[in-house]
């Protein structure tokens, strides 16, 4: 019998080995040579493409359009899914592949209209550009050319087709989709739209109140050399008796900061009109006050969630990309340090971009040699130009502006929805019919609509809503037309990153950020001749009323963008007298400054925590730069910990012991501090408890997205024990807000022990925190997603200068990370380094795939050689490109 049994299982799995091994080596002829001689078309002379000892092409060329030539080929033989997939997004085209799951994310981006909004670019693209755009491409298509079937990534066997070759456009369409990732304007318009119909205009201004008219400032007033909390905390006398506060003050101790000096005494602003330095609520619509507390049928009118909902289906990754905006954390930090301050007397420079979470990286590392052009950094699968790196001469890194770049428009249509109101008039629609192809199922047609300020995305929203299988559908939304600047005709974005690559000093740098548009970066600078500096380009629309936090009155006129802030009136520092500069996405100028910038900046935890730990250093190092990059201590938690312990008055013993834990510990969110994930928790549970008896399900799970608002919002509701929020109304009993912040903390508690066990000595942050790298098009693949897909314990959370800022939806989850980390040191020694977060291929079965990944969560680099000696040593590969 055993014998017979034996058989039968050597019957059985003997056929599946051989199959998993057959399927193995199929997929393994994908993998790319990095060895040998290959004859390219295109190139005038041989192409030296070698992979140092971390797996870092390094591309040597005669010139200049053989190095991007050479680029373009690398970036094909280790990215090609990524970019096939990033282009598709950009087109509109992933059900052609996916099926009927993507048609609604592509009427979404076909109605928005990133495709047209590309060609458009690369019409007036000049021509220097469009030659050096051009040599890119070519090397992308000398490889697709050569390569088919089995030879092409795993991807595009699994959904049996091949790449089209590549185009300007392509190229162009996934820079505007970096845009978009970086101007989420829209969505905070479309919450606090929400916001109003839910509790009214006060009350909306009370849970987004705006950045501090004290708070830091990358630019400072003159004498303003403090950094006050955005929040004034109550002293101690105002907490209830019955609280014990830790040894650590209620708040950070804001000290004198170095770094943020007056305006250089060689600009000057010309007077525009003030802006006011809150918004302005009660000028928006005329829709009727809704009730306080308002009955389940208005949730379904919620706008955000119309939005979320009309894209939940498809590739997952693609649905948190197109919504947008809904992780805080999502920016980047960056700093540099003249050489007065550093060991070797030259400057350096440190950036970590915060970005989406994927499989591959957004980032590529590579090292392009040829003629006049020598740069290393990151750069963009299907971009011929280094983002962030350096050259010979100088280094730039960037972190996001939030400058507030979108503007939704509520239009009034005719009957027929043929013509739009205008001061007035009636002014025709223009109508762009776009066919959709979807694999199995019929073409779908779409007719944008398109009115003076934009496509009507409400068009897209509403069709994708009313498609639906859940209950309640969301309401149909009102005409809303969409203005971005990334959506106009011309866009000089590519041709200044091109022009940046080039660049050897201030003047240089800054004429290329001239033709930069969106979006919008806080670019800082430094040479090797011992300059730093700091500069905010692109175009940031000047309006003729309002701030741009609501949807506006499209049919008035009232709110038209009338121009764009002046390049040199935009904020910028060169050598300022405190030889040092950081930007984490806080507010760029002071409340002084005459243009409005925007509205949504975090509360700047980052930025003042590395401004603490430059402090008064001399002798700066790289392994200094490197130990700020990796800090976890969390400043939010310092400043609103002591309130929240100040409210609670735990009755369970599991809730008294957390207490205990949270009393002792120190702020530092480490991934094994049992203290990080009792805050976490209690933080995760406090604006529903708070807030969502007034706003419903829905608007809540929107508005808890929003962690500096709602940090804000909890310090003055809890500093002045406003029983208006903390109450639930759904109950008869009337609660306080020491019943509220009890209450959030014990869901909190409950929820780890539903994770953890209820043993609290064993609790850590990294056991429910984890960083998730989905993979790009196939994570939706249960069978798949072992496979392809990766995750990591993690510390860390959205306030730590190493971000780790979890998905409100999904909690505990970590998907926005600082996927790529810079210092750079422009001295003689270039004792300069770098890391992706995952690794540089985006074939699974290379050991390349995710091998950065556990140094990625140490923080730890790789060297970033430029030197030929240097990068033959220990080199994996050589591979020669010839004519």
């Amino acid at each position: 019998m055993r014998r017979v049994l034996l058989k039968t299982l050597a019957a059985v799995l003997v056929p599946v080995a051989l199959a998993a091994a057959a399927s193995c080596l199929y997929l393994r002829r994908s993998l790319p040579e990095i060895a040998g001689t290959e004859t390219a078309a295109g190139i005038s002379a041989p192409i030296d493409i070698i992979r140092d000892a971390d797996a870092i092409p390094h591309v040597f060329a005669a010139n200049k359009a053989d190095a991007l030539f050479g680029l373009g080929y690398v970036h094909a033989q280790d990215r090609l899914w990524q970019m096939e997939l990033q282009r598709r997004i950009g087109h509109g085209r992933l059900s052609e592949v996916l099926g009927p799951a993507a048609l609604p994310q592509d009427r979404f981006l076909r109605t928005v209209g990133f495709g047209r909004a590309a060609k458009t670019a690369w019409a007036s693209t000049p021509a220097w550009a469009t030659q050096q755009i051009n040599a890119y491409i070519a090397g992308v298509n000398a490889f697709i050319a050569t390569h088919h079937g089995s030879a092409l990534p795993p991807e595009f066997s699994l959904l049996r087709f091949e790449p089209d070759p590549w185009t300007g456009v392509d190229v162009l369409v996934w820079v505007k989709m970096m845009a978009w990732d970086l101007s989420a304007n829209y969505s905070f318009e479309l919450l606090r739209h929400d916001l109003v119909r839910a509790v009214g205009s006060e009350r909306m201004a009370q849970l987004m109140p705006p950045y501090a008219t004290h708070g830091l400032s990358i630019v400072a007033d003159t004498g303003a050399r403090t950094l006050q909390p955005s929040v004034t905390p109550p002293p101690y006398s105002t907490y209830p008796t019955h609280a014990t506060h830790p040894s650590y003050p209620p708040y950070p101790t804001y000290q004198t900061h170095a770094s943020y000096p007056t305006y250089p005494t060689h600009l000057t602003y010309p007077t525009h009109p003030t802006y006011p330095t809150h918004p302005t609520y009660p000028t928006y619509p005329t829709y009727a006050t809704h009730p306080t507390h308002p009955t389940y049928s208005t949730y379904s009118q919620s706008w955000s969630n119309a939005l979320a909902l009309s894209l939940s289906t498809g590739e997952p990754s693609v649905r948190d990309f197109l919504r947008g905006g809904t992780v805080e954390g999502l920016g980047s930090n960056n700093w540099v340090v003249d050489g007065t301050l550093t060991a070797s007397g030259k400057p350096m420079l440190a950036n970590d971009p915060h970005l989406g979470a994927r499989l591959p990286s957004t980032w590529y590392l590579v090292h392009v040699s040829g003629g006049d052009l020598d740069i290393i950094g990151a750069t963009l699968p299907g971009a011929p130009a280094v983002a962030l790196g350096r050259n010979r001469f100088i280094a730039w890194g960037a972190t996001n502006v939030a400058a507030d770049v979108e503007d939704l428009y509520r239009e009034h249509l005719d009957a027929a929805g043929t013509h739009v109101e205008f001061r007035g008039a009636q002014e025709p629609v223009t109508v762009i019919p776009e066919t959709i192809i979807v694999k199995g199922a019929e073409p779908v047609r779409v007719d944008v609509r398109v009115t003076r300020h934009g496509p009507l995305v409400s068009d897209a929203i509403n069709a994708n809503s009313a498609e639906l299988k859940t209950w309640p559908k969301p309401a149909p939304l009102d005409p809303l037309a969409f203005r971005w600047t990334a959506l106009d005709a011309v866009d000089g974005t590519m041709s200044s990153f091109l022009k940046m690559n080039e660049a050897r000093n201030w003047s240089e740098f800054t004429m290329a950020l001239r033709d930069f548009v969106t979006p919008s970066q806080n670019f800082v600078y430094a040479d090797v001749d011992g300059h730093i500096g700091y500069y905010a380009p692109g175009r940031i629309p000047i309006r003729a009323s309002g701030d741009g936090s609501l949807p506006a009155e499209g049919w008035s006129g009232a709110s038209e963008w009338t121009g764009w802030i002046p390049f040199d009136e935009l904020p910028h520092l060169y050598d300022p007298p405190e030889h040092v500069i950081v930007t984490a996405n806080h507010r760029p100028a002071p409340p002084g400054y005459p243009h409005l910038l925007g509205l949504e900046w975090p509360e700047p935890y980052r930025a003042q925590r590395i401004i603490d730990l430059l402090r008064g250093r001399t002798g700066l190092t790289p392994d200094d730069f490197a130990r700020i990059q990796a800090d976890t201590l969390s400043l939010h938690a310092k400043m609103l910990l002591p309130l929240l312990l100040a409210h609670a008055h735990a009755e369970s013993a599991p809730d008294r012991q957390a207490i205990d834990i949270l009393r002792q510990w120190n702020a530092d969110a480490t991934a094994g501090s049992a203290g990080a994930a009792i805050f976490g928790a209690w933080f995760q549970h406090l604006a529903p408890t708070l807030v969502g008896d007034d706003l419903g399900p829905l608007v809540a799970e929107r508005y808890q997205e929003r962690f500096s608002f709602v940090t804000r919002f909890a310090v003055r509701t809890l500093a002045s024990n406003d029983s208006a929020w903390c109450d639930d109304v759904r109950t008869a009993k009337r609660e306080t807000c020491d019943d509220a912040v009890t209450g959030a903390l014990h869901k909190g508690v409950a929820d780890l022990t539903g994770r953890l066990g209820g043993d609290m000595t064993r609790w850590r942050w990294d056991a429910v925190h984890r960083a998730i790298f989905p993979h790009q098009g196939l994570d939706a693949v249960a069978a798949l997603r072992p496979l392809l897909s990766r995750s990591v314990p993690n510390g860390g959370d959205w306030s730590t200068v190493n971000v780790a800022a979890v998905a409100a939806e999904r909690p505990y989850e970590q998907h926005s990370v600082p996927g790529y980390r810079e210092i750079i040191d422009l001295s003689p020694a270039n004792d300069s380094r770098f890391l992706d977060a995952v690794g540089e291929s985006g074939h699974f079965l290379s050991k390349h795939y995710d091998d950065f990944l556990k140094d990625w969560r140490a923080v730890q680099y790789r060297a970033m050689r430029m030197e030929r000696k240097d990068i033959e040593r220990g080199a994996l590969g050589h591979l020669r490109l010839t004519p």
